[in-house]
C-alpha cells in the first residue's frame, strides 16, 4: 500500500506539533508493510531521516502563501506517483482533498486542531483556514482527531467516519527529578501560547525559562521578547534532545498557559518527566486528566498569579508525580501507530 503524507514542514529540528507527531508516527509505520513517502518543505530542511522516505519540495517564503504553494507542488508529484492513500495533516492543506480524490486517491485527514482559533492570523486567513475544515471534513474519506474535544466540535452528520487517536510521548529513561529552582514553559512565540499571561503572573525575583521562538517574526513576537529581557526571564530559543531534557529534569514548575491547543506535546513530555505541571483550564488540558489542583483558570492572570506563588511555596515538600500508567494507556505511540494502521486498512 502506497501512502503519500502532506501538511507537515518537515522532521528533525522544526518546532510544531504535526511535525512531532508526524515523526514519530511514521518511523513506526515505515517499518511495516507500508510504503510510506512524506512531503516536507525545503526551507525547513535540517537533515533527512533515515526512517522514512521524505521529498522535499519548495514554497514561497511568506506566511500566508507558504502552505498554498507547498501543496500545489506536492499535488503534481501525487498526480505521476498516484499512491493509494494520501494522509493529509492540518485543515489548510484539507483544501486539497478533492483534487486528490478526483486523480482516484482516497483521502484521510488529520484534523489537529482549528487552527482558525490561532491568534496569528488574521480575518481573510482565518475564513480560508474554515473553508479548508469544511472541505477536508466532506471530501476526507476518514477523518482522524485527537481527542474527543475536537471530535464533538465537528459536524455530527460525518460522526461515522471520525476516529479519535492522540498524540503520544516516548517514556524516557528514568532519571532523578531534581529540585529546581526555576518555572519552565516550551512553545511558539503566538498569542494562543499565553506566554503574555505567565509574564504578567510572574513573581518577581523568580527565575523563569521560556524555550521556542517564532516560526515568522511578528509585532507580538518581538513585544514578547522585549518584556521577557526586561523581567530578567531566559529565552534560549527552541530547544531539542538532551537541552530539552535537561530543562524537563531541573524545572520546579512546568506551566502551560496556552488559550487553544490541539494535543500540546509539551503538556505530554512534562507528565512524562514527572514535573510539577500547572496548565490552564482549556477543555483539551482537562481531557487528559491532571488531577484538579494543576490547573487554573484560562486568561485570569491573577489567579494563575496566585498558583505560581502557592506551587513555588510548596516546592519543599514537592514529591514527583508518575503518570506512566497513563501515557502507556493512552498516549503510547506503539498504539497510536496501530489504530493509523487500522484506519489506512479500512479504505
Amino acid at each position: 500500500m502506497k501512502i503519500s503524507v502532506v501538511g507537515l514542514r518537515g522532521f528533525s529540528g522544526v518546532q510544531g506539533g504535526i511535525e512531532t507527531h508526524c515523526e514519530n508516527l511514521y518511523a513506526r509505520l515505515a517499518k511495516t508493510d507500508l510504503n510510506i513517502t512524506v512531503y516536507g518543505r525545503e526551507k525547513y530542511r535540517v537533515r533527512d531521516s533515515s526512517d522514512v522516505k521524505t521529498v522535499w519540495l519548495p514554497c514561497l517564503h511568506n506566511q500566508y502563501l507558504e502552505t498554498i504553494s507547498y501543496m500545489v507542488f506536492a499535488f503534481f508529484h501525487i498526480l505521476f506517483n498516484k499512491p493509494n492513500i494520501v494522509h493529509i495533516h492540518g485543515i489548510g492543506p484539507a483544501l486539497f482533498a478533492p483534487l486528490f480524490k478526483l486523480i482516484g486517491c482516497k483521502v484521510i485527514l488529520t484534523h489537529h486542531g482549528a487552527d482558525y482559533k490561532r491568534g496569528k492570523w488574521g480575518f481573510f486567513a482565518k475564513k480560508v483556514l474554515k473553508i479548508g475544515e469544511k472541505i477536508g471534513i466532506k471530501y476526507a474519506n476518514r477523518i482522524i482527531v485527537l481527542n474527543e474535544c475536537n471530535k464533538n466540535s465537528l459536524c455530527n452528520i460525518y460522526a461515522e467516519k471520525i476516529t479519535v487517536i492522540p498524540n503520544g510521548v516516548e517514556l524516557p529513561q528514568r532519571k532523578n527529578k531534581g529540585q529546581g529552582k526555576f518555572i519552565l514553559a516550551l512553545g511558539r512565540f503566538v498569542k494562543e501560547k499565553g506566554f503574555n499571561d505567565l509574564l504578567n503572573a510572574l513573581p518577581k525575583t523568580t527565575r523563569c525559562i521560556i524555550a521556542g521562538r517564532a516560526d515568522h517574526n511578528s509585532k507580538y513576537s518581538e513585544n514578547l521578547a522585549k518584556k521577557a529581557n526586561e523581567l530578567g526571564v531566559e529565552l534560549p530559543g527552541f530547544v531539542q534532545g538532551e537541552a530539552k531534557e535537561k530543562l524537563f529534569l531541573e524545572c520546579s514548575l512546568f506551566v502551560i498557559p496556552s488559550h487553544h491547543e490541539g494535543l500540546p506535546f509539551t503538556l505530554l513530555e512534562a507528565m512524562s518527566y514527572g514535573c510539577r505541571i500547572l496548565a490552564s483550564d482549556i477543555p483539551v488540558h482537562k481531557e487528559v486528566g491532571l488531577p484538579e489542583e494543576c490547573y487554573f483558570p484560562c486568561r485570569n492572570v491573577k489567579r494563575l498569579a496566585d498558583c505560581l506563588n502557592s506551587n513555588l511555596q510548596d516546592s519543599g515538600t514537592y514529591s514527583t508525580p508518575n503518570y506512566d500508567d497513563i501515557l502507556k494507556e493512552k498516549y503510547n505511540w506503539d498504539k497510536i501507530s496501530q489504530k493509523t494502521r487500522e484506519v489506512y486498512d479500512a479504505l
